[in-house]
């Protein structure tokens, strides 16, 4: 998906809040309070230029201790309330609560993050039970932004969202997170080359591959939304040798969903009756929005719809070309409904998928039974069990319309891999890219 401003590319020096999760005792650190909250913990003394450590446990209150005053380029940052320490066991509520997660979301002064984590903070996406870390990395230049975005969370008294902090370095901000949503790169500009666009923003893809690498949790799960996301994915994992590559996803969720609306608007029935749809291959128009796997109410969609042209045609372009027509509707592109496909894409692997089902997702290839080629992402079938782990769909059907598509879509990754080879460890990087076809919500 497109990310509406340039704000969002995370730049890579400064600091951010360090938080520390010790049994079931949470403390922060920190060196400059932005808000203050009247509520049941005691708010921290402002204190300027010193370090305040702080814990609450359930019996008694610590005095703050004073430590020796930090460069203020290496500030880090908790937000108001969120700077305070809570143990959830003091509390008859949160006694049934799972353990905090911690979630990192670059690009969070953006418009796509704006919808985004006020459904992460809410327990819809993890659950009603999943306490949360939210971690927001954005840019020098968009500090304030986070900070308002931060306020905003603050003040909408979500009860599972135990702590925010915001930051503008990954390696600070990554710090053992369990998920990394990284949403935040560079739109394109007028008259920007596509080979352009893949080498800055595969630059800071690669930076945050490394951050991921060196500080977050070993099993991290990474769901790629700056565009073009699939070779971005491909750059970030190759830059995270420690992480297995199976954690990386580029977003095709929200073709996916796309797809199933046109579908159910052929068929003249509601969404929640459409399955089994796979986007394979490119986040780009090369996309192929499978109908000769899909289903209508347990029925082929080919037996459903019968217009065979139609489906071919008409409705393959309505999918790869549904973000250029809501830039004309909207003067934008699509925030909302990217938010709610990553939200989709992340229940899509932490509950099990319904019997018979899968969903789309762009991962690593090795392995795959399709005969796609070997080390790109790719968009694919998947299915899981809901322990953010997946596998391949075995039970799919090709004809010569499906494979001659796949075949295109292929080849465009394996060029755009090309083009990036220098920021994969392949040698110098070489751009035969045959055609634009990027997404016009990149433009």
């Amino acid at each position: 998906m497109s990310v509406s401003a340039a704000m969002a590319v995370a730049e890579l020096s400064h600091s951010f809040t360090k938080t520390h999760l010790h049994s079931s005792q949470i403390s922060f650190k920190s060196t400059r309070l932005v808000n203050h909250c009247h509520c049941a913990f005691r708010p921290f003394p402002q204190i300027r230029s010193t370090t305040i450590s702080c814990s609450v446990a359930t019996t008694e209150v610590k005095a703050p201790v004073i430590e020796q005053a930090e460069d203020p380029k290496n500030k880090s940052e908790c937000f108001g309330v969120f700077c305070l320490t809570y143990d959830l066991k003091a509390e008859e509520e949160t006694k049934t609560w799972k353990k905090l997660i911690n979630v990192a979301v670059s690009g969070a002064a953006g418009m796509i993050s704006n919808h985004l984590l006020f459904k992460l903070a809410s327990g819809e996406v993890f659950g009603p039970d999943q306490p949360i870390a939210l971690k927001l990395l954005g840019s020098e230049r968009s500090f304030h932004a986070l900070e308002g975005v931060a306020m905003e969370l603050e003040d909408s008294l979500f009860p599972l969202l135990r702590e925010v902090s915001i930051g503008i370095n990954p390696y600070d901000v990554f710090q053992d997170v369990e998920w990394a949503l990284l949403i935040g790169a560079k739109p394109r500009g007028p008259g920007m080359e596509r080979a352009d666009l893949l080498d800055i923003n595969g630059q800071i893809f690669a930076e945050q591959g490394r951050a991921l690498n060196a500080v977050a949790s070993c099993n991290v799960k990474v769901i790629v939304v700056g565009n073009p996301c699939n070779t971005n994915a491909l750059i970030c994992l190759k830059n995270a040798p420690k992480i297995p590559a199976k954690n990386f996803h580029a977003l095709t969720r929200l073709d996916e969903n796309r797809a199933k609306c046109q579908l159910a608007l052929k068929a003249g029935v509601f969404y929640d009756k459409v399955s089994n749809v796979t986007i394979w291959g490119n986040h780009s128009t090369t996309q192929v929005p499978d109908f000769l796997n899909a289903r209508i109410n347990g029925l082929p969609v080919i037996e459903v719809t019968k217009d065979r042209k139609w489906l071919e045609v008409e409705f393959t372009e309505k999918v790869q070309k549904r973000g250029g027509v809501l830039i004309k509707k909207w003067g934008r592109s699509s925030a909302a409904s990217t938010a709610v496909s990553i939200a989709d894409a992340i229940r899509s692997l932490v509950t099990p998928t319904p019997e018979g089902d899968w969903f789309s997702s762009g991962v690593y290839t090795n392995g795959n039974p399709y005969g796609i080629a070997e080390d790109i992402v790719f968009s694919m079938p998947c299915r899981s069990k809901g322990d953010g782990d997946y596998e391949f769909v075995n039970n799919v059907i090709f004809d010569d319309y499906l494979l001659e598509r796949i075949t295109k879509t292929e080849a465009e990754l394996l060029a755009e891999k090309r083009c990036v080879a220098h920021l994969i460890g392949e040698g110098v990087a070489f751009c035969d890219i045959p055609e634009d076809t990027m997404l016009p919500g990149e433009m």
